[in-house]
């Protein structure tokens, strides 16, 4: 049984102290935004490319060429420790190797490999399997393989058949993969064909290790985002906690929907409205995956934004959320305590419906 929640038709957002704001649009599905017309000083901005996408850290109290100097080395370890260990789209990839590797026995993994799958584990576990890491072998048969461009226009992609799925399946599975840390941190395929993809969850790793990085150099006051996944800490320089928007299910548009206000936590949003598969006879289908059944998803959802205290986390909630559809990630949202935001399509080109949980609108703008 659903609890109720705050739910209402949303027209397209006109939010006036939205608009007040300087949006930087990142390649993510939420869009930080930093206030307008301050007097206050300048924090130290830096950006780059990384992980098929690009990186955004703003940090106040970095005044000196040398702290910024160190938070720039910083992110960088981050950044070449991440595309070390888990990069689908670089061949020398520790996680490209094991998935080359079809053996069945024990394989030792560095700490970072393992803290990641450590934690994909126990989100599978907490979601019924509805975010699972070994689903790259479905992800190849429907046109989505890990570091690999996506489409969406018409093309001559053709759905995989019910028994190319079946045989996929036995492949796939949170199950499967087994992980020991004694005596060394290890793990081991127990399905032939099995391979693994951490873009689900990537991307919330490296902004909080960033973060822990900005910790350690005695910085307090900053926002990290990935690919739009976003971690915020303390306050922004004039004061307040960081304000970012959640942008509306536009495909080739970017426009703020929903505002909030972010003190030392993470938020991300995963969706199913700008990169799709649409084959000859013009059928859409999103590339958001239900590892249970192969299959990919088909509801009035379009998008799911999740916060929570770590990035990596929030990334692997909102995946999690979007497969469960609707009805059931409300139910999950509530009874884990989870703050969400469901955001369904209408019949109506440019209305939206939003459902809320509970503990959501205590971050609103």
């Amino acid at each position: 049984m659903i609890v109720p929640v705050h739910a209402r038709l949303v027209l397209p957002f006109r939010s006036t102290a939205l608009r007040r704001l300087v949006i930087c649009l990142v390649n993510g599905l939420a869009v930080v935004v930093v206030s307008a017309c301050s007097r206050t000083p300048e924090p130290a901005q830096f950006a780059g490319p990384t992980m098929g996408t690009k990186y955004h850290v703003t940090v106040s109290g970095a005044d000196s060429l040398q702290e910024r100097r160190g938070v720039q080395s910083a992110i960088d370890r981050v950044l070449v420790e991440t595309e070390r260990h888990l990069s689908t789209y670089n061949d020398t990839s520790e996680i490209a190797l094991l998935n080359r590797d079809e053996s069945r026995s024990w394989q030792d993994v560095s700490p970072t490999l393992f803290v990641v799958l450590q934690e994909a584990h126990e989100v599978s576990e907490l979601t019924g399997g509805s975010f699972d890491v070994t689903v790259a072998p479905l992800l190849g048969l429907w046109g989505y393989e890990s570091g690999g461009a996506g489409a969406s226009g018409k093309t001559s992609f053709q759905a995989p058949t019910s028994g190319q799925l079946e045989q996929a399946r036995k492949s796939v599975g949170y199950a499967r993969l087994e992980l020991r840390s004694v005596p060394r941190m290890s793990v081991r395929k127990s399905a032939s064909g099995m391979r693994l993809t951490v873009d689900g969850i990537a991307p919330g790793y490296a902004v909080d290790r960033i973060a822990t990085e900005l910790r350690g150099l005695g910085h307090t006051d900053y926002i990290v985002e990935i690919g739009g996944e976003v971690r915020a800490a303390g306050q922004r320089p004039e004061g307040g906690p960081w304000r970012i928007a959640i942008e509306a299910p536009l495909a080739t548009e970017r426009e703020p929907l929903v505002g909030l206000r972010l003190r030392d936590a993470a938020v991300s949003t995963s969706g199913d409205y700008r990169d799709a598969r649409i084959d000859t006879e013009g059928h859409r289908y999103s590339h958001t995956l239900d590892p249970r059944t192969g299959r990919t998803t088909s509801s009035a959802l379009t998008a799911v934004s999740v916060i929570d205290a770590n990035a990596i986390r929030a990334d692997a909630f909102a995946t999690a959320l979007m497969v469960m559809g609707t009805e059931a990630g409300l139910a999950w949202t509530q009874a884990q305590r989870v703050p969400a935001l469901f955001v369904e399509r209408t019949a109506k080109p440019g209305e939206w419906r939003l459902l809320e949980s509970p503990t959501f609108a205590e971050w609103r703008e």
